[in-house]
Parts: structure tokens; C-alpha cells; sequence
């Protein structure tokens, strides 16, 4: 009962403070974005692929993971205010890394969120990156960005290279840096190994199709973007021609050239945003520039780590089960379970108040189980099952579950945000199994864990005459004793007045019947009925 009391009351802290650090949301901060599309993206059957565009084998790179600023608003958990976008032009910064971040992804849909229900007046990507993720920017390109109500420039400034491309061609309005280079978006696997055959004609036709999309609405040629990503034709765009075999890369000065009486991709070339502003008539006008807020950056650490919180938390518990008082072990618990929830609802997935309370029923059901009326087995299954799938679905990506619910339902877009949830679940589950193992093994016999365990028999005037748990010296075995409570398998029993707990070997023993100690393991004692 203990553990559920400090569960009970660390929950009910948390919530408190999280409550009361919250400011009231703003309206319409829990609806969808207006303009979700309901037509599935063409991509989206093959979004479960590990696959990256050319350039991300750039690996070297000195820029942090979105270097982007603004005043924070009140979000999840307390946040701080963030500035109000209304009425500015909302900087986000695409650099070196962030293309092979998925929380940047998740970040960037938060910023195109608030630009459009705070009113901003217009939202710049300023892109320095050799590339990135394909199907994650494919999905930033074709759901996201399409949501944007207000005018979108790209800043190449100074590669937007492979997914930054594509980025840029996501835009209604690309300008080059004048020292600038854009395209080689040819499609590769993560570890930039040759695709076979079949599977590349099915992603590059896929890809071929929302680059078709893309470009009409925005009013651009198709084979300009076709050309950076796909090299088994000849393309002719008048003084520029690109062999077959061969991918379209352009300079600032190529970008902007005519063809077809316009540029044949970006607008001008500046050397600056303001300069990009100004002749977009948006001089004057505030910028701010997106960032995470400091909790959202720790948030989307503590949830890459979710399986490691999972494996200390159980782990915690079973060690405050075991130890008397409330401890060391029930600490850690509570502290790991609190931060793992914490983290994934501020990082966007689906923790939230209802699973983190179904988490707390499932706790209690299990522990009705083991210590109030053990051997019903029906609360403690249903309580395990409450613990593991709330654990699982808090992982869950919220973004890419609410996308994938709008555009219909599929396997592949379905198993794109599964697969990691269900792999640290396994890892947290299988590695808390192994360290109470680890437990019972090795740590009774250590020092400090004698100190902890309930180990020896109380002190001589005790009141309570009560001795809990072996510290595995075997001083217990061939005690012979009354059971006086139902061992189911778990209960108590009475050994010349040393009142001990102690399990059924059988699984069950009436209260009354006789029975002698077979074993001890430093955790338990388990005894068999006599005769």
C-alpha cells in the first residue's frame, strides 16, 4: 500500500502544479488545424521506410538543433509566455541538422500552428542544410506547410540542399542568398547504400507525384524540382541543361535566370532577411524567430529516453516493495514515471491527464492484487494491462496519430509511429525484468542493502513483534508455523510469535493450516503446508 500511497500522492503534486502553472488556453488552442486535407499523401504509403535524401551524408555539422528564438507562450506543463506571432514575420531556421531531427518536425507543426491562429502576417524559412529526412520533410511539405494562411518565403542561405530543396519548393516564394546553391535531391537509403530497382521506381514515382502537386500550386515547373531528384531523363531549361544521369543542382544566379518568360525557381538575391522583407514590401514589420522553449528541448530529451524511465520506474517500485518505509526505491519511482509522462506530453505525444490517471488505476488494481486480496487474478490482469498500455500509447506521437486518423487509416502510416513507442516499451519492460532479477540475485548480501530490507527480526520490546523478509541468510528455512492469513500466494504467518510474510510455494494455503519455511531468497519466503 505504501507504493500506491506515494504514487497517489506524487501524481496528485504533479497534476496540482502543473494546473496551477498553466494559463488558460487560448481559443481553438485544442482544435485541429483549419485546412487538414482529407486526401492521403502520396508518400504516405511508403512513410514506414528508413529513407533519406542524398545530401544528409553530410554529416559534419556545427549548428545546433534549431537555433531559432522567440518569448515563450504558455503551453503544456507550465511553459513560459512565448511572444505572440500576431501581426509578425515568424522566422524558422532550417540548419545543418535539423532535417534528421523528428523533433524538429513536430516543432516546426507547432510553429505553423500558432501562425495561423495567432494571425501572423507572414512566416520565412531560412534554410542552411545539406538535407535531411525524405519522407518526414515529404510529410512536412504536403500536410504542413499546405496548412500555412499567410505568405511563405524560403531564404536559401547558403545550401538548401536534398530535403532543404524540397523545403524551399514548399514555399510561395524562394530568394537566394548571392553566395548560394540549391537541389542534388536525389533519393538514398539511410546509410547512403544503393536502392533496388523496384523499390526506388515505387519511391520515386511516389515522390514524383507530390512534386507535381507541390509545384502547381505554387505556380512553378514541376521538372525543375523533377530534375534535383530524379536522373533517368535529359532536361533542357534553356541555358541550363541537365544530362541524363545527372542532377540538377543550382546556383543563385541559375536559380533566378528566365525560362519561359520567368525565374526558372527563386524570385531575387539578398543578402539578408530584412533585404528579402523589403522587397516583399514587409519592411517594418517585427520579426521573431521561432525556438523551442527550453522544456520543450528537455521534453523531447526525456522523451528519446522514455525506455530507460520505463526500466528505472519498475524498477523502483519493485525495490520500494521490498524495502520498509517509504524509501529510496519509491523516490525514483515516482520521480521516473513523473518526468516520462512529462516529457512526452510537452514533446507532442499522447501523455496526457486521462492516460497518466488510468496509469494510477492500473497501479492501484495491481496492487489490490499482491497485497489485499492476492490470488483473484482478475484485478491484477487488468491492471497490468492498464500500466503497459498507457505506458505505450503516452509515447505515441500525437501529430502523426491525429494525421494519420484524417487521412484514412494504413498500415505503413500506422507502423511509422508505433515502431518506436512499442520498441522502448520492450526494451524498458524486458530491462526492469532483468534488474529485478538482478535484485533478488545480488543485492541482498550487499551492505547497503541490508541496511534498506527488511532483513532481521525487530528489536527485542517491539511492539509489533513483526519480522517482514529474510536477508537470505537461510536463518529462516525449516522454521515450522501457522499460517494466519490466506497465502494467495502472498500472506503472513506465525513462527514461535515472529509474525513473517511470506508466499505459498502451491500458490495457495488456508489461514490455519501448518507450514514450514523450504526457502528463502533475501526477497521472499516462501514456505509448503506440512504433510
Amino acid at each position: 500500500m505504501k507504493t500506491l500511497s506515494a504514487l497517489a500522492i506524487g501524481l496528485f503534486l504533479h497534476f496540482g502544479v502543473s494546473v496551477l502553472a498553466q494559463d488558460k488556453p487560448s481559443d481553438g488552442a485544442n482544435e485541429s488545424v483549419n485546412g487538414s486535407s482529407s486526401e492521403p499523401s502520396p508518400v504516405k504509403a511508403l512513410a514506414a521506410q528508413p529513407i533519406e535524401t542524398g545530401a544528409v551524408q553530410a554529416k559534419e555539422s556545427q549548428e545546433e538543433l534549431v537555433n531559432t528564438g522567440s518569448k515563450p507562450q504558455k503551453r503544456v506543463f507550465g511553459r513560459s509566455d512565448e511572444e505572440s506571432y500576431e501581426g509578425k514575420v515568424v522566422v524558422i531556421k532550417v540548419g545543418k541538422k535539423d532535417l534528421v531531427n523528428k523533433q524538429a518536425f513536430k516543432f516546426w507543426r507547432r510553429v505553423i500552428q500558432r501562425v495561423n491562429e495567432e494571425s501572423a502576417r507572414a512566416v520565412l524559412f531560412d534554410i542552411d542544410t545539406p538535407g535531411g529526412l525524405a519522407f518526414d520533410t515529404a510529410e512536412l511539405i504536403m500536410v504542413d506547410m499546405q496548412k500555412i494562411k499567410v505568405p511563405s518565403f524560403a531564404f536559401v542561405n547558403q545550401q538548401a540542399l536534398s530535403a532543404g530543396a524540397l523545403v524551399a519548393a514548399g514555399t510561395d516564394v524562394i530568394y537566394m542568398h548571392s553566395v548560394s546553391t540549391i537541389g542534388a535531391a536525389a533519393i538514398v537509403s539511410g546509410n547512403g547504400a544503393e536502392i533496388p530497382e523496384v523499390m526506388r521506381a515505387k519511391i520515386e514515382s511516389a515522390f514524383n507525384a507530390f512534386v507535381r502537386a507541390v509545384s502547381k500550386s505554387k505556380g512553378r515547373n514541376p521538372d525543375v524540382i523533377r530534375a534535383m531528384m530524379i536522373t533517368d531523363e535529359y532536361y533542357d531549361f534553356g541555358d541550363i541543361q541537365v544530362e541524363e544521369g545527372e542532377l540538377l543542382s543550382l546556383t543563385a544566379d541559375e536559380a533566378v535566370a528566365e525560362f519561359e518568360g520567368k525565374p526558372l525557381l527563386a524570385k531575387g538575391i539578398v543578402d539578408s532577411i530584412e533585404e528579402l522583407l523589403d522587397r516583399e514590401g514587409l519592411a517594418g514589420v517585427d520579426i521573431v524567430l521561432a525556438e523551442p522553449t527550453g522544456m520543450e528541448k528537455l521534453a523531447y530529451w526525456v522523451a528519446a529516453f522514455s525506455a530507460i524511465l520505463i526500466l528505472v520506474g519498475i524498477g523502483g517500485a519493485y525495490l520500494e516493495m521490498k524495502t520498509p518505509g517509504f524509501g529510496i526505491g519509491g523516490g525514483i519511482s515516482l520521480l521516473a514515471f513523473a518526468v516520462f509522462f512529462f516529457g512526452n506530453y510537452a514533446a507532442g505525444n499522447m501523455a496526457g491527464y486521462g492516460l497518466m490517471l488510468l496509469f494510477l488505476l492500473g497501479v492501484i488494481l495491481v496492487v489490490f492484487e499482491l497485497f489485499i486480496l492476492p490470488g483473484m487474478i482478475v484485478p491484477g490482469v487488468i491492471g497490468a494491462i492498464l500500466v503497459i498500455g498507457t505506458l505505450f500509447f503516452a509515447m505515441i506521437d500525437g501529430f502523426a496519430f491525429e494525421d494519420n486518423a484524417v487521412r484514412g487509416w494504413d498500415a505503413a502510416g500506422a507502423l511509422d509511429f508505433i515502431n518506436r513507442p512499442a520498441l522502448n516499451l520492450a526494451i524498458g519492460l524486458l530491462g526492469s525484468t532483468i534488474l529485478m532479477m538482478l535484485v533478488m540475485r545480488y543485492l541482498p548480501g550487499a551492505p547497503l542493502f541490508n541496511k534498506l530490507v527488511m532483513s532481521k527480526v525487530l528489536v527485542n520490546g517491539d511492539s509489533t513483534g513483526l519480522d517482514s523478509v529474510s536477508g537470505g541468510t537461510g536463518e529462516h528455512v525449516g522454521l515450522q508455523g501457522v499460517a494466519t492469513t490466506d497465502l494467495r500466494p502472498a500472506g503472513k504467518g506465525d513462527f514461535n510469535g515472529r509474525i513473517l510474510d511470506v508466499t505459498a510455494v502451491s500458490g495457495f494455503i488456508a489461514e490455519g493450516e501448518e507450514v514450514i519455511v523450504s526457502s528463502e531468497d533475501g526477497l521472499r519466503i516462501l514456505v509448503k503446508e506440512i504433510g
